[in-house]
């Protein structure tokens, strides 16, 4: 027997085989560069949907706090205002009264005529949470004048002082409280009127917002 010499192995892949490798190779790429750049775009469509609820959320937390601020100005400009006719009317009460005591008049006439002061809007202001944002100075000086003139109008019903010693008591803190201190509390309230306004609003504007809610 003649001895069979072995066929030597082609270790050369064929053409064909090539051709699919770099194929398959090419179509892996795609798909990881696919699938790459969809997680990508997904978090980046994250990153911006946080973002933008961020943003709305402090546009929304500005609009309130501008809201709650502007309100409370409204509120104070009503207080302001309602206590500037309670007290005025209140000095022109006492003032009167004060003419009546110049004349010495009889006790029966002082007890008869003797003045009550209308302090509801002064006694609900302790229960308003923007009391205390009116000017402190002002509310001391109208507390004072209260406290004041009831002193005086007993004292003087009681004939522990003079009836012309009360009135003329009662003259100089009445002509002080209508001459300084209620211009200066009307003038606040108006400082408040036109603050909201330079921020367009106009008083009474938000109470009917609030109201249509």
């Amino acid at each position: 027997m003649e001895p069979t010499t072995p066929t030597p192995q082609n270790n050369t892949k064929s053409p064909a085989a090539t051709q699919k490798l770099a194929l398959a190779l090419k179509t892996v790429d795609n798909k990881e560069l696919k699938s790459t750049g969809f997680w990508l775009n997904q978090v980046f469509m994250v990153v911006s949907t946080v973002f933008g609820v961020y943003l709305a959320a402090q546009s929304g937390l500005e609009q309130a706090l501008k809201f709650d601020s502007f309100s409370k100005m409204e509120d104070n400009y009503y207080l302001r205002t309602s206590l500037y006719d309670e007290v005025n009317d209140n000095a022109t009460t006492i003032a009167e009264y004060a003419v009546r005591l110049a004349k010495s008049p009889p006790k029966s006439e002082m007890e008869y005529f003797k003045p009550k002061l209308e302090k509801y809007i002064w006694q609900t202001m302790q229960y308003s949470p923007t009391t205390l944002e009116t000017p402190s100075e002002l509310l001391t000086q109208i507390r004072r004048f209260y406290s004041r003139a009831e002193f005086l109008i007993n004292v003087a019903v009681n004939r522990k002082t003079s009836a012309k010693h009360a009135a003329t008591e009662l003259k100089k803190i009445t002509d002080l409280m209508q001459t300084q201190t209620l211009p200066r509390l009307k003038n606040s309230a108006n400082q408040l009127k036109l603050e909201l306004k330079q921020n367009n609003i106009s008083v009474g504007s938000l109470k009917e917002l609030t109201n249509a809610n």
